[in-house]
């Protein structure tokens, strides 16, 4: 039976453009050359198998349905797969059509993939590649095996400076290195030190902290150690010592950058930092 439904699927294409499988979707013959397109959805216009399956087979609906139910059981795989010999596959969302199907449909066999033959010469490039590591580790510890190998012996040389001098255990047989660079004579120059200034952060108020009408704020934080970390970044430039922190209703804590009790002053000072930073508001204090 299997091989009935696939036969009745492949004609209705060839011959209508469209087939319906209950519980699964719909497919469709479109375009230039002819390709078969895979829709979740069952239209009004779509033929439905199961009624091809009564009317070839002489048939009441309940047993042509039961029929199609074993035939969708058979064609499906564990991965969800349906496969319909002789038309395609339908994977989630997607149909391949098979070169039976599209042979009957554009007259021509589907165009076969073809490998690139594998390179057989790419050992040669991991040949340079390893080559080119050990000239780089070879260079990176140049200076002390280069020097040690002019004295002849492992224990020899040893790099201590920047001038490269070499202090030998093997004073006859070791070859003296002169430096190359005449070594540079310490002069005492007093250096002023200037102390760096004391670290500042922003002022943090207590519950009893007194509002004024107009806060121009820059964030409002559930957890106060966040609140102290917005002021220290300094949103707007203005140096974190000049941020507040207060208490916010909610239990929260607000970091306000400028307050003041005239509103036109405060739209004034939000407009100017929202130049350089989006997230300032006018909180008013009631």
């Amino acid at each position: 039976m299997s091989n009935v439904v696939n036969k009745l699927i492949f004609n209705c294409l060839v011959q209508y453009g469209n087939v319906a499988l209950p519980e699964v979707g719909s497919l469709k013959v479109e375009g230039d050359p002819k390709k078969v397109s895979f829709a979740e959805g069952i239209e009004e216009n779509n033929i439905l198998v199961t009624d091809l399956i009564a009317e070839q087979g002489g048939l009441p609906a309940e047993e042509a349905k039961a029929l199609y139910n074993d035939w969708l059981t058979s064609a499906t795989t564990e991965e969800g797969i349906i496969r319909v010999e002789g038309v395609g596959t339908i994977t989630l969302r997607h149909f391949a059509i098979d070169n039976e199907l599209n042979h009957a449909l554009n007259g021509e066999a589907l165009p076969t993939a073809t490998l690139r033959k594998r390179c057989r010469c790419r050992w040669i490039w991991w040949l340079v590649a390893l080559l080119l590591i050990g000239a780089a580790v070879a260079l990176y510890f140049c200076p002390c095996d280069c020097l040690t190998a002019l004295c002849g012996s492992s224990e020899c040389g040893k790099c201590t400076t920047a001038e490269m001098e070499v202090e030998s255990a093997c004073d006859e047989e070791c070859v003296e290195v002169e430096p190359s660079v005449v070594p540079y004579e310490e002069q005492n120059v007093a250096i002023a030190v200037t102390p760096a200034p004391a670290a500042t952060k922003p002022a943090e108020k207590g519950a009893d902290y007194k509002f004024k009408r107009y806060n121009v704020s820059v964030g409002v934080f559930s957890i106060k150690y966040n609140a102290r970390a917005c002021a220290k970044q300094d949103p707007l430039n203005i140096g974190s010592a000049n941020y507040i922190i207060a208490p916010y209703p909610g239990g929260r804590w607000i970091v306000i950058a400028y307050e003041t009790d005239d509103l036109m002053e405060a739209e004034g000072v939000r407009r100017h930092h929202q130049r350089t930073q989006r997230d300032v508001w006018v909180y008013k204090h009631h």
